[in-house]
C-alpha cells in the first residue's frame, strides 16, 4: 500500500530520450542561439577564432565517451547570456553547438 503512494519512474536510459527537463533546456538553448545567430551581421573568420580560441573551441567539442545527457548539460552550461558560445565575434562556433545540441 506505501509503495502505491510512490511513483515509480524508470532510470534514463543512454541511447533512449533525453529527460524532459533536460530536453527543455537544450530547446531553450537552442532558440536562444538561433535568435543571436538571426541578429549577427558582422562576424569575424573562423580562421582567426581559430588561433585565438584553440584551446576554447577543443574543450567545448570534446564529447568523447560522455552520454547524450552530459554532452546537452556541458553545451548548455557554456553557453552565453546573450546565446552564443566561445566568442561574440563568430557564428561558427554557436552553429556548431546547435548542430550538436539538435542532434541529441
Amino acid at each position: 500500500m506505501i509503495a502505491a503512494a510512490f511513483q515509480v519512474r524508470p532510470m534514463p536510459q543512454q541511447d533512449g530520450p533525453l529527460e524532459p527537463s533536460i530536453q527543455n533546456e537544450v530547446d531553450h538553448a537552442v532558440d536562444r542561439a538561433e535568435a543571436w545567430l538571426a541578429r549577427q551581421t558582422n562576424l569575424v573568420s573562423m580562421a582567426r577564432v581559430a588561433t585565438t580560441n584553440t584551446v576554447d573551441v577543443a574543450r567545448l567539442f570534446a564529447t568523447n565517451g560522455l552520454t547524450r545527457e552530459k554532452i546537452a548539460l556541458k553545451l548548455i552550461s557554456s553557453q552565453k547570456g546573450e546565446g552564443w558560445w566561445i566568442v561574440s565575434t563568430n557564428a561558427a562556433p554557436t552553429r556548431a553547438a546547435v548542430e550538436m545540441l539538435k542532434g541529441l
